[in-house]
């Protein structure tokens, strides 16, 4: 119950943050601030935040910690990991964030997941970033919806009947 409460506290601290600060990583640190004020200890929480700008055709994406999100650019029809560090939000008081932009393409596919589906495990083998950035490159998705499914579908099949020990969050976000 507590990390839930955390991880609600968080929630509503990055929408309040996110209408006036322009930044991803401004919104971590001032998030990140916010948390450490509340004097929480040993309860962090770990997220990406991107902000899609589609006028200018770019997304600014920062990240507080694993996984790191999927970037599925339609041009090459390669799928690659957006690697950006950052410490999780309520650990360190100076913790600052990075920030990545990206280009908007026509097709290009983000996949954004909690470590519930990349960490799954069906008491062999994780499901792993490496089986998920092959779903995404596989036929290329007409929506986010399907490539949403397809995951969700195939991370079900992989468990075999076997209940997930984390929880499984997908967000996918398909530019038109």
């Amino acid at each position: 119950m507590p990390a839930a409460l955390y991880g609600a506290f968080a929630s509503g601290s990055v929408r309040a943050r996110a209408f006036h600060e322009k930044a991803p990583a401004d919104v971590l640190y001032r998030v990140n601030r916010t948390l450490l004020r509340r004097g929480v200890l040993g309860l962090f929480c770990a997220l990406t935040y991107a902000s899609f700008d589609f006028a200018a055709g770019r997304v600014r994406i920062a990240s507080s910690g694993l996984p790191y999100p999927l970037h599925y650019a339609a041009k090459s029809g390669r799928c690659r990991l957006i690697e950006v560090p950052g410490l999780p939000l309520g650990t360190f008081d100076d913790s600052r964030y990075e920030e990545q932009t990206l280009p908007l393409e026509r097709g290009d596919v983000f996949v954004f997941h909690t470590d519930g589906v990349s960490e799954a495990h069906n008491g062999r083998e994780s499901f792993g970033m490496g089986r998920l950035i092959r779903l995404v490159e596989q036929e290329p998705p007409k929506t986010a919806k399907e490539l949403g499914d397809r995951i969700l579908d195939e991370l079900t099949r992989f468990m075999d009947g076997a209940r997930p020990s984390d929880d499984v969050t997908l967000v996918v976000v398909r530019i038109l």
